[in-house]
């Protein structure tokens, strides 16, 4: 609460991080604004000692890592210390570089992080995001029940499509770009699937905001072009929808992350169907699955030392 409180006061609050910690910031953004009406800004933690000169005793900066001691963004708090700046982390180590720079410290307490990829630690962020944006509004009881019952839902999720998404990680093995669009709190969702392929898979992934889609890429869609869909039946659904039907006219398959069918997709990833804000918690899953089995049946090292794992 006291941490809410003090996001809500600062005259600027800037959230940094690398990779998956910084696709969870994106999502963090977006619910600051909506759940509490306060606007940041998220910045790349290797760009963000070039934004220092704007970082004073006024500024909050929230510093996202799941081990606490990338070199990018222990740099740049430095740099804001300096400058006067206070400091939260979030983070799922404790006794941290980045713990000792910060003036509080958020512990995700997820467990060890065995593979390439943040996954459980992801989701964790995003639970702390949750957390945060509701005690701004002094509902921080109700969101802890309202996370509880969702991670059954998150787990429905893995059981429903485990083997499904290995089947279609056989159909899509030859694949080298995979596109991954999304409009909204789940554009972020969008990337963090692509750089999760990437990690493991070792082949092109790209996520964008569906509608930069027309801009550049969509010239690049080929016939079985494997494109990513995360369509929640939300306000976003109908314009999603427009640009999945535009990259199947130049011959995309389609795999639809979404609770609701529709003939657009030639693959179809049913999520259950959730408040529009609680959307990530569910679309995330089983693009980490398909990340993982992807990489397996290409045969990279990756992911078979996750298996072994």
């Amino acid at each position: 609460m006291e941490v809410g409180r003090d996001l809500l006061r600062a005259n600027q609050v800037i959230l940094t991080a690398c990779g998956s910690s910084r696709y969870a910031g994106l999502i963090g953004r977006y619910l600051f604004s909506r759940v509490a009406g306060k606007f940041c800004n998220v910045i790349m933690a290797p760009e963000f000692h070039y934004y220092s000169d704007s970082v004073d005793k006024n500024t909050l900066v929230v510093a996202i890592s799941q081990n606490g001691e990338t070199t990018d963004v222990v740099e740049g708090i430095k740099r804001a210390k300096y400058h006067g700046a206070r400091v939260i982390c979030i983070e799922n180590r404790d006794s941290t570089i980045l713990s000792r720079l910060s003036d509080r410290a958020i512990q995700l307490n997820a467990g060890l992080e065995t593979g390439l990829t943040a996954t459980k630690s992801f989701s964790c962020q995003l639970a702390a995001f949750y957390l945060l944006s509701f005690s701004m509004i002094n509902r921080f009881d109700a969101m802890v029940g309202k996370l509880n019952d969702l991670s059954w839902e998150m787990n429905k999720v893995i059981e429903q499509h485990y083997d499904s998404l290995k089947e279609l990680s056989i159909k899509l093995s030859s694949s080298n770009d995979f596109y991954y669009i999304a409009r909204g709190i789940d554009f972020a969702v969008a990337s963090e699937g692509a750089l999760m392929l990437k990690e493991l898979s070792h082949v092109h992934a790209e996520g964008l905001p569906a509608g930069e889609l027309k801009h550049g890429t969509l010239t690049l869609i080929e016939e079985g072009t494997p494109v990513v869909a995360i369509s929640p039946g939300d306000y976003t659904f109908p314009e999603i929808l427009t640009n999945t039907l535009e990259a199947r006219s130049r011959g995309a398959y389609i795999v639809g992350v979404s609770d609701q069918q529709n003939q657009a997709y030639d693959f179809w990833i049913a999520v259950p169907k959730v408040e529009e804000l609680f959307y990530p918690l569910m679309t995330v899953i089983p693009l980490q699955l398909l990340a993982y089995h992807l990489a397996v049946e290409r045969n990279n090292g990756a992911g078979s030392r996750i298996l072994r794992r």
